[in-house]
């Protein structure tokens, strides 16, 4: 622990009506499996509440309106993550998704490699390299690089998206979320101490 705040990044505190507050939203996800691995050592595996498998995006150039990313329990991955982008139509327009998956068929194919190759570009960059209109790196990629690290998708490195990418497309589950069912001090930080 860098800071004297048992939790770190999951810290939370209460407020004086005894409500609790967080540094951001915690998921776990399929394709995390050394936290679930922590959580079954604790015996707390019933303090994840698994939600349906959808990634729901705010729609920044509409606002209070969402859009879904359903994912097929039926198929195997990578085809369930194919599937769910491929009907989506409200996040992507079809000359986007054949240009984001043209962009990623180098990161499929040369693996690992082409991945760390990517350390030095931001996901903007990338993204624009690749063709991709900005409207998406706005739109679908600033979620994610907030999720993954915080920041904008003009500061993080496109190897970031593409290891997590890689998770979500290789594992039927990989981008299942789960929630804690309380706060992190006394759901997770507690047990572990």
């Amino acid at each position: 622990e860098a800071r004297d705040v048992l939790g770190g990044k999951v810290a939370a505190w209460k407020d004086d009506d005894g409500d609790w507050y967080e540094t951001g939203l915690h998921i776990v996800f399929g394709a995390y499996p050394n936290i679930q691995n922590l959580f079954g050592e604790l015996g707390i595996n019933d303090r994840l509440q698994w939600k349906e498998h959808s990634m729901i995006f705010a729609m920044p150039s509409k606002p209070g309106e969402f859009s879904r990313f359903d994912f097929s329990e039926a198929l195997p991955a990578p085809l369930n993550g194919i599937l769910a982008i491929l009907k989506n139509n409200e996040m992507l327009t079809w000359p986007e998704k054949v240009k984001f998956a043209i962009g990623l068929l180098p990161a499929m194919l040369g693996g690992q490699s082409y991945v760390e190759a990517q350390d030095g570009i931001s996901v903007k960059d990338w993204m624009r390299k690749q063709g991709v209109p900005d409207r998406v790196t706005d739109e679908v990629f600033i979620a994610m690089s907030k999720a993954l690290n915080f920041i904008n998708p003009d500061e993080l490195s496109m190897q970031c998206i593409l290891i997590a990418l890689n998770r979500f497309l290789q594992e039927k589950h990989g981008s299942k979320m789960a929630f804690l069912d309380g706060n992190p001090p006394e759901r997770l930080c507690m047990p572990i101490g």
